[in-house]
């Protein structure tokens, strides 16, 4: 995994990752609360071989090499039966051997012969007499019984007292700071994983790496999220963040398109709701007040938007044109003052739209709008949703695919991708849109959608101009209307 992109999700789950950590904080506090209070006393005991009158310094040397093997058996014995039932019937205690073990425990490091005995109890004075009388039982059960010889001599080794018990002044349990950073340790742990588990199956698209990671495809620009209230920027210029991005848009989009006679525009999404015909306005609204002349057409023939954003009539528009009921003059509009759009709305729904679209009476209205204005920006069906997108982008001179940033999943890009290009089309660009202001998937400043110096716009054409002899035509695969259909089309 690329460092970026583990950054941008550990960024993006922080809240995540700190609602894990006070819950570990809260489960360690808990953990204190509900603990015990339990005062812990040890005491230190040393075992060596027993010297004997007549002893050799090797004598003493195998000897106490002799205790040292068997220490590890002694630490087994301090916390047996044996040397526990002693101690419950001394100090009269209501618990079992096995119990009474678990909070016994008896220690010592390697290759020394020193035992160390602690033992937890609910007052100072009552760990301070178990550890007491573990040890002077164990010192009993070692000497006298286990390492008693069989004929009744001496044993062979001896265990003194070097640290006696005493009542400790403050409680061993529970450790409330340990359990405080043990419980924010396992927080963060469990945090961490569960946000790179999540980042790594979250497989929505969110800002310009994870569509560069995806396809080849040029992303030409990010549009921020849009207010609810004002999806559509003025038409008088005014200078705002979501402006500014459109018109860097403007800017790439005419540099991409430099060296091509590209006029007319598919702009399309993969999946409903990524804001398409948003930002088809908008584009069209910084590319006229750059001077060129734009019309827009609607041509989602299934769910139109177009004119309701705009305010205009939707009754009669593009599916009229092509059904030949209208003239196209008669069903252009005009939208704006200072640098007016001509909008040619979608008109009543049909019933077979992927027919219309795809028919010559199509090409041909793109054909006669191409030769009377320097872009014509078509708003088209979702590519995943119906085909109409794909049929229109043979008509027109080049796609744009618009991605709502947490909107589109990654599978279903790379199938609008696919969908497109299994027609023969390339998408000219990405728009990436409903990018947030703030958050590690925010734009900034250098994220790669800067605009550099603009040529000079196209001069505007009459509106009055007719289709060249050079119009298209029907593409061989296409899925066109009846023949009698597009011979009633009149312009």
């Amino acid at each position: 995994m690329e460092l970026k992109r583990l950054v941008r999700i550990l960024r993006k789950r922080w809240i995540l990752i700190v609602a894990f950590v006070l819950l570990g904080l809260v489960g360690g506090a808990a953990a204190a609360l509900l603990t015990p209070v339990q005062y812990e006393s040890s005491t230190r005991v040393f075992v060596a071989a027993q010297i004997q009158n007549g002893s050799t310094p090797g004598d003493l040397v195998q000897g106490n090499n002799f205790v040292v093997q068997k220490l590890p058996y002694y630490l087994d014995v301090a916390t047996s039966p044996r040397v526990l039932d002693p101690v419950i019937s001394s100090l009269n205690l209501d618990e079992s051997a096995v119990d009474l073990a678990g909070r016994v425990t008896a220690t010592t490091e390697p290759g020394s012969a020193v035992i160390e005995i602690a033992a937890l109890a609910s007052t100072a004075d009552a760990a301070q007499q178990l550890a007491q009388a573990v040890s002077e039982s164990f010192t009993d059960v070692v000497i006298n019984q286990l390492e008693t010889p069989a004929d009744g001599g001496a044993s062979p080794v001896t265990v003194g007292v070097l640290d006696p018990a005493v009542a400790p002044d403050n409680p061993a349990l529970p450790q409330l700071y340990l359990n405080l950073a043990v419980g924010l340790l396992i927080g963060l742990l469990v945090g961490l994983v569960t946000a790179l588990i999540l980042g790594l199956l979250d497989r929505r698209v969110y800002n310009r790496d994870d569509i560069e990671r995806l396809t080849s495809v040029p992303v030409l620009g990010g549009i921020p999220l849009e207010a609810r209230a004002t999806p559509i920027i003025s038409p008088d210029g005014a200078s705002t963040a979501r402006a500014e991005a459109f018109r860097v848009l403007r800017t790439n989009l005419e540099f991409a398109d430099a060296d091509t006679s590209r006029r007319s525009l598919v702009v399309t999404s993969s999946v409903s709701g990524e804001g398409k015909t948003t930002t088809l306005v908008n584009l069209a609204i910084v590319l006229a007040e750059s001077g060129a002349t734009v019309a827009v057409i609607d041509a989602d023939l299934r769910t139109p938007r177009l004119a309701d954003y705009l305010g205009l009539d939707a009754d009669r528009g593009l599916t009229d044109v092509l059904l030949g009921d209208v003239q196209l003059k008669e069903s252009l509009q005009s939208w704006g003052t200072q640098h007016p759009l001509t909008v040619l709305s979608s008109g009543r729904i049909p019933t077979n739209p992927s027919e219309l679209l795809g028919s010559t009476a199509m090409g041909t209205v793109l054909d006669v709008l191409s030769s009377s204005y320097d872009y014509v920006l078509i708003d088209a069906p979702s590519v995943l949703a119906v085909t109409d997108a794909a049929v229109l982008s043979r008509w027109s001179g080049g796609t744009i695919l618009v991605v709502g940033a947490n909107r589109v999943r990654e599978p279903e890009l790379l199938a609008a991708l696919d969908a497109l290009e299994a027609v023969g089309t390339t998408p000219l660009g990405v728009v990436l849109a409903m990018v947030p202001t703030r958050g590690p998937d925010a734009l900034v400043r250098d994220g790669g959608f800067a605009a550099v110096t603009r040529p000079a716009p196209r001069a505007p054409r009459s509106v009055d101009a007719r289709p060249s002899d050079a119009s298209r035509s029907t593409p061989p695969d296409s899925e066109s209307a009846p023949t009698d259909t597009q011979q009633r089309v009149t312009w």
